[in-house]
């Protein structure tokens, strides 16, 4: 803070906003000073000064948003696009990556991440120049970004290293060196590990090998995250089986996106709740997030039966171009009863399927829904994404309300100047507006949650959940990590026609003390910061 002979001068002062502070405690008239990249203090400071004033008068000033589920480091724009703009429009001042099992540290060796890439056309447009998460944080702290970044260690990406090309489960060696893995990254500054057991399952990894990975991560005192290994018909042996490590190892444990698909398995979400509380009432550490989305991404090839996703991509491909094992897979995806009106082609497939619903690509081709799965299937060579629109609106509600949820995008930050053309690549709305219709439609609109309430589940509690010292309230001495909005005007634009579209409501974004943010304009300030967890 900076002292003048009568009164204070501070680096930026917010006048006469409405601070909600992200303890869940009634919000309340007052001015915010920052100084220093920190909060300097918070009050009636009628007579103070700043470099920069912002009058917010009926705005909400709140901690900046954190997405506890970002994909930006998945999808590379972490480095392609580090003004995080359709996330920083958001509000959001910190993301936290490594999700759903795969992060881009600790690598088992140097090509990992090209064999693993599974989200962006062209993995090698990094220079990957680490292969610890020491080195990886390292890094990153010579990049310029304008949100803060912290990251799970993902036990996938450490397991496909050491299997290299294999699929098959990790040897009694194998699995030693992955805890080792597991051990050095939590100790070089990974905020937790993150499980991907749909892709696990499918080399064989069961619960007492994990179980060690839980040992590891609760000797250190963090955090395990779990995407469930099936959101489908075993939804909740899925989640029962993960309750039952936490509770077993009483390891802090966090699930990613809860949902389930399809309508004749919605009901199995209010018994998984139910799961869910009756764990922790037995002193398991639980909660979950949700993006504000009846609607998903989904990867196509998750949709083939268990027996036909066993091994590599090459014996998958194969099994789809032979006819006897085709018509096998055929067989079984009609069992499923998709509804594919309600699946659009996304991204990772052929341009001139992107935009089109299943059903309109089957009429191209003359086949049915579950033939034309195949054929894209095998166009993308696995890769192909669609928009899944088989969740549950009144199970997003209550899960919303719920006091053990989070939100996260699920998303990645992008910029307009930016993106991939739309022919090529529509990425889900929620990278553009989850955190703005968490506020707008179920706080404002459904009055499911109070606005105190609201941001606390998007600032302090996910701070609280990952170890992250000195941020997510608005308290003095803390980093100055600042949204302004407004509470009646927050709403996003993005829809899955037209997803590149920034949010609008959200005034002012502060990050580490300096202002990335000011009433639609994006300052190139790139202030963000490493975070390690402090637990």
């Amino acid at each position: 803070m900076k002292c003048g002979i009568m009164e204070d001068m501070y680096d930026i002062l917010i006048k006469n906003g409405e601070v909600v502070d992200g303890s869940g405690k009634a919000k309340y008239k007052a001015d915010v000073a920052v100084a220093d990249g920190r909060i300097a203090k918070i009050g009636a400071l009628g007579s103070a000064r700043a470099e920069i004033t912002l009058e917010v008068d009926g705005l909400a000033v709140a901690p900046g948003f954190i997405d506890v589920l970002s994909h930006s480091d998945a999808y590379l724009t972490l480095f392609t696009a580090p003004g995080q703009e359709s996330s920083v429009s958001q509000g959001v001042t910190t993301i936290i990556g490594g999700n759903c099992g795969y992060s881009l540290a600790p690598l088992a060796f140097p090509g990992t991440l090209i064999a693993e890439q599974r989200w962006t056309d062209n993995p090698a447009q990094i220079n990957v120049d680490w292969l610890k998460m020491g080195e990886f944080l390292e890094c990153l702290k010579n990049k310029k970004i304008a949100v803060n970044f912290g990251t799970l260690a993902g036990y996938n990406t450490i397991a496909r290293g050491l299997l290299e090309h294999s699929h098959r489960p990790l040897n009694q060696y194998e699995s030693e060196i992955a805890l080792f893995l597991v051990e050095q990254a939590l100790d070089e500054g990974a905020l937790g590990v993150s499980l991907g057991l749909a892709y696990l399952a499918q080399n064989g990894h069961g619960a007492e090998r994990l179980g060690a990975v839980f040992e590891k991560v609760k000797s250190r005192g963090k955090v395990i995250t779990a995407h469930l290994g099936d959101e489908w018909s075993n939804f909740l042996d899925s989640l029962n089986f993960v309750l039952k490590l936490a509770e077993e190892h009483k390891t802090v444990m966090h699930i990613s996106h809860l949902k389930v698909f399809h309508e004749k398995y919605w009901p199995n979400f209010r018994r998984a709740i139910m799961l869910i509380e009756k764990a922790q009432k037995n002193g398991a550490k639980i909660s979950f997030d949700i993006f504000p989305y009846a609607s998903s991404s989904l990867p196509l090839y998750l949709l083939l039966p268990d027996w036909a996703k066993k091994s590599g991509p090459d014996l998958i491909i194969k099994r789809l171009k032979n006819n006897f094992e085709r018509k096998k897979i055929v067989k079984d995806l009609v069992k499923r009863e998709l509804d594919f009106s309600k699946m659009t082609v996304a991204s990772l497939a052929p341009d001139l399927y992107i935009g089109k619903t299943v059903v309109e690509v089957a009429k191209d081709f003359g086949l049915s829904g579950e033939e034309t799965i195949c054929e894209l299937l095998l166009a993308s060579r696995l890769r192909a994404v669609v928009f899944a629109h088989l969740l549950d609106e009144t199970a997003l509600e209550m899960a919303v309300a719920h006091p053990l949820s989070l939100i996260g995008s699920s998303g990645a930050g992008y910029s307009l100047t930016q993106t991939p053309a739309a022919d090529r690549n529509l990425p889900h709305p929620r990278s553009f507006g989850s955190f703005p219709r968490f506020f707008r439609k179920y706080a404002r609109e459904k009055k499911l949650l109070a606005l105190e309430e609201a941001v606390a589940k998007v600032t302090a509690r996910p701070a609280k959940l990952f170890g992250i010292k000195n941020r997510g309230l608005l308290k003095e001495g803390h980093f100055a990590d600042i949204v302004v909005f407004d509470p009646v005007g927050i709403v996003d634009k993005a829809t899955f026609q037209n997803p590149f579209q920034y949010s609008e409501g959200v005034t002012n974004v502060i990050v580490n003390g300096a202002l990335v943010y000011d009433r639609g304009y994006f300052i190139k300030n790139f202030p963000g910061r490493c975070l390690t967890s402090a637990r």
